[in-house]
């Protein structure tokens, strides 16, 4: 059974490593650089700067037992700092709370190791031909014929693929509406010696403030912040130049440290579907019609660790439905 996996995030890695240890050989498309979705870290000439998702919490008794896993390949470790509620700076919520390393991407580079990953893929459609999936690129190039395909993408953008294949997977997606996010990462002359390394501003456009060299295996110097916009402001000046952005938000960032910080260089990504609004909280983790699936943190429940057992949920189910194939008494 050949199995497609369009987007090459936690969901899509998760379920290409559960397709892989079954025998199968999954081939993921995803239309960036690298692996890794929203835990991607910027290349700069001073560090990897995580622009992306921030860290992450393990519940699930299963995610958990990865967690050891990658813990043990050391791409993994405990981020000890408490972020502050700011200004105010009592303590946010007491969690443990998990980053990759030396930066977020590294995670996402160690689950593809031996995996068929595609980056710099666009997918542009998907159709039914006969009893197959054929996938064609942005270019309108075949990437090949499948017999399950699995779309990991964030809603919206899994939506406009299956208008035409799946009109009642389709309106679902619709029903997840996500979040955009600005962010912007500051490369300062000079330490700003804040009391605080990581906080969530209470007002303001800011959203979320920390120190890239508060994270382990970060490099202290030069020091560098990452800042992320609140949702509503985000949304509010979606349309606006990295420029503009990057300006806008290092001034906020120095008015909630009641610091000047002297910037040397500055790096602004616009995220348009950063997190959830209103994830579907699929109880089987996926969504299905004729051997085409969604999974991904908007299907379960917003979190990494959602996105991390969608994927593995859809891959299970794809697995039993080779089962079938091969022999049709199986199911």
């Amino acid at each position: 059974m050949r199995i497609a996996i369009v987007g090459a995030g936690l969901a899509g890695l998760s379920a290409a490593r559960v397709l892989s240890d079954a025998g199968l050989e999954p081939v993921v498309f995803d239309k960036a650089r690298g692996p890794g979705g929203r835990i991607v870290s910027k290349r700069t000439p001073y560090a990897g700067v995580d622009l992306g998702t921030q860290y992450f919490t393990a519940r699930d008794g299963e995610f958990r037992a990865a967690v050891d896993d990658w813990r043990e390949a050391g791409v993994l470790a405990s981020w000890p700092v408490t972020p502050r509620v700011l200004p105010e700076g009592q303590p946010a919520r007491a969690q443990a709370r998990l980053v990759a390393v030396p930066r977020m991407s590294a995670l996402a580079r160690h689950m593809a190791e031996g995996l068929d990953v595609r980056c710099g893929v666009q997918v542009r459609e998907i159709t039914r031909e006969a009893s197959a999936w054929s996938i064609q690129d942005r270019h309108g190039d075949s990437l090949g014929t499948f017999d399950g395909v699995l779309l990991t993408a964030p809603a919206p953008q899994a939506q406009s693929l299956l208008a035409e294949p799946s009109p009642r997977l389709a309106a679902r997606a619709v029903e997840a509406p996500m979040k955009p996010c600005w962010a912007a990462g500051l490369v300062l002359d000079e330490p700003l010696n804040l009391a605080f390394d990581a906080g969530f501003p209470s007002s303001g456009p800011l959203g979320w403030v920390a120190r890239l060299g508060a994270r382990p295996q970060r490099p202290q110097t030069p020091e560098i912040w990452t800042l992320h916009a609140t949702d509503a402001w985000s949304e509010a000046n979606i349309e606006w130049s990295e420029d503009a952005v990057g300006e806008y938000l290092t001034q906020a960032f120095a008015e909630l440290t009641r610091r000047r910080p002297s910037v040397s260089d500055r790096f602004v990504h616009r995220w348009r579907f950063a997190r959830s609004r209103r994830a579907l909280a699929e109880p089987a983790g996926y969504l299905e019609h004729d051997q085409l699936l969604c999974a991904g943190d908007w299907v379960v429940d917003g979190r990494v660790e959602g996105a991390w057992r969608s994927g593995r949920a859809a891959a299970r189910r794809l697995i039993s439905l080779a089962a079938g194939r091969a022999d049709p008494g199986a199911e």
